[in-house]
């Protein structure tokens, strides 16, 4: 015989989505489909700190303003799997 029960389980969901450097919300599916999260931790010797967590939230369009300049696009090229 199998018992069951039921248990509640907090977990953490997005609620509001605000860019870091332009300050708007980010709201609507098509918009949070191209908004940026960044976390990254600074290694040795690092510009930003040894071992410091860094975190960065942007809009598509503050992220295409700082590095939009550095890209190269290409809509014929799809990503291709690199699972060999």
């Amino acid at each position: 015989m199998i018992i069951y029960k039921t248990e509640t389980i907090e977990q953490k969901i997005m609620d509001k989505f605000f860019c870091d450097r332009c300050k708007k919300e980010v709201f609507g599916d098509m918009e949070l489909q191209d908004a940026y999260s960044i976390r990254l931790m600074g290694g040795y010797a690092s510009v930003f700190g040894d071992g410091c967590k860094v975190d960065c939230d942007l809009c598509q369009q503050c992220l295409k303003e700082l590095i939009g300049d550095f890209c190269i696009y290409n809509a014929d090229e799809k990503e291709e799997s690199h699972d060999t």
